[in-house]
């Protein structure tokens, strides 16, 4: 097909689907969106919550646990043994069909009556670590989000293969580092930006190869560094010695230094390397990826965030995580070996083709389920045989095309758009979106995205 523009349904901006996309689309067998990839992002977001906890209990066994889900939203909460274990069923909260009903409307009933696991993560691969969320294979973790594989790190976000670290935004490979952000390969690294494979590396941005440098910027191969200066062995540790950086004041007055320092350098137009054809930012080891963030070991994928496990392929609106993530459009957490997955949030661990589903690892062939394990041929989380799951499937798209859901603002949901905002089990302020869009309650309101939690600060 050509290139066709269109008016995004949320936000009244134009925007443009390619051939390429419509290639995508049909590959997919959805109809391409009628929203922008930034209201797409921004609808995604609201149904992450990563960092917003509380405490409950939990409904099976009654222990005291910390979960994502605030008490009055209506969530029904199991603690990560109960929901992971085999003492429920979610078939036992199956729904039939009602032709009569909105399909999302039944689908958002279903999701108010199943238990959700009190945080997102590959319960049986974590050790001593259970304030983590959307992270797994993790061990004596504290605070960490978005990553796996992870040993003795506390207080970072979207990290792999790190150990002994604090304090970290973007980092992979590393060890003993602290206070750093978008580095790779690096051990003893601290205060230090953008900077790969160094080690003993101070308050540096944009280094590579490099060690035993201070307050550097932009250099290759270098040891003994000193502000961009060479310095002998003894003089960098005398330096580094009456550096105190021990002391917080101290610290503090160096790191202005430094950051004053950095601006003196020009800074490249994006953080990427070792890609071939691609755009976005923050985007490594990749090909044929566009308007890609924080994403690596991306091929052949678009409007894509947070993907850092490879591989991933084909993949259009995928927000987190990849490792073995193909044929993916518009879900957020549907990764971990997963495949043809649709407008679903956390369908992951080896699921294959599931459509606007939540909650659901290990599935194959699903439409419209919650907090399901290991199951298939279910429809709002009712079990079917083959047959008779596809022919109501093919019932459901026709109803879902001929009467679909229609928001508060008048924003129409047929089938190849994400889930409606109204199935978001989090408040705007406690989701991911806040981050991104930080906007006040009234703002929320009057664009129907929901409600703001009371006692949570908003912009």
């Amino acid at each position: 097909m050509d290139r066709e523009s269109r008016k995004c349904q949320n936000c009244k901006q134009s925007f443009v689907i390619e051939p390429e996309d419509f290639d995508f689309y049909k590959k997919m067998d959805v109809p391409a969106p009628t929203f922008c990839y930034e209201c797409r992002f921004q609808r995604r977001l609201m149904f992450r919550n990563e960092r917003t906890f509380y405490k409950r209990n939990c409904e099976l066994c009654g222990k005291s646990v910390i979960s994502l889900f605030a008490p009055e939203r209506g969530r029904r909460v199991y603690c990560q043994p109960c929901w992971w274990g085999d003492g429920w069923d979610g078939t036992d909260y199956g729904m039939n069909y009602d032709p009569g009903r909105n399909f999302f409307e039944q689908l958002k009933e279903l999701s108010l009556k199943t238990p959700y696991m009190s945080l997102i993560t590959d319960y049986s691969t974590l050790v001593n670590s259970d304030y983590v969320n959307h992270a797994g294979t993790m061990k004596n973790c504290y605070l960490v989000f978005n990553a796996d594989y992870c040993e003795n790190v506390a207080y970072a976000v979207l990290l792999d293969y790190v150990k002994d670290s604090l304090d970290a935004n973007i980092l992979g490979e590393s060890e003993l580092c602290y206070e750093v952000i978008n580095c790779g390969k690096c051990f003893r690294t601290f205060f230090s930006e953008d900077c790969t494979s160094c080690t003993d590396t101070y308050l540096s941005k944009d280094c590579v190869g490099c060690s035993h440098c201070f307050g550097c910027v932009g250099l290759r191969n270098k040891k003994y560094q000193w502000f961009n200066e060479p310095t002998s062995k003894d003089e960098f540790d005398r330096r580094l010695t009456t550096a105190k950086l021990d002391s917080r004041k101290s610290l503090n007055e160096i790191i202005v230094k430094a950051r004053d320092y950095w601006l003196k350098f020009p800074r490249k137009f994006y953080h990427g390397t070792h890609n071939k054809n691609v755009s976005g930012d923050y985007v490594y080891q990749s090909k044929n990826a566009h308007y890609m963030y924080q994403t690596r070991h991306v091929e052949d994928g678009k409007y894509c965030q947070f993907i850092a496990l490879a591989p991933a392929k084909d993949i259009y609106d995928l927000t987190e995580w990849g490792a073995g993530a193909e044929l993916i459009c518009d879900s957020i957490t549907a990764s971990g070996n997963s495949q043809n997955i649709c407008f679903c949030f956390a369908s992951w661990s080896g699921a294959v083709n599931t459509r606007y589903c939540m909650y659901t690892p290990s599935c194959q062939d699903l439409f419209g389920c919650v907090n399901l394990r290991k199951k298939q041929y279910c429809i709002l989380n009712k079990q079917y045989s083959k047959d008779e799951y596809e022919k109501l499937r093919e019932k459901i798209l026709a109803d879902i095309e001929n009467h679909p859901y229609v928001d508060s603002k008048g924003r129409v949901w047929k089938y190849g758009e994400f889930l409606p905002y109204d199935l978001s089990p989090f408040a705007y302020n406690e989701s991911h979106a806040i981050q991104y869009w930080p906007l006040s309650k009234k703002e929320v309101l009057e664009r129907g995205w929901g409600v703001a939690r009371a006692g949570r600060k908003l912009a």
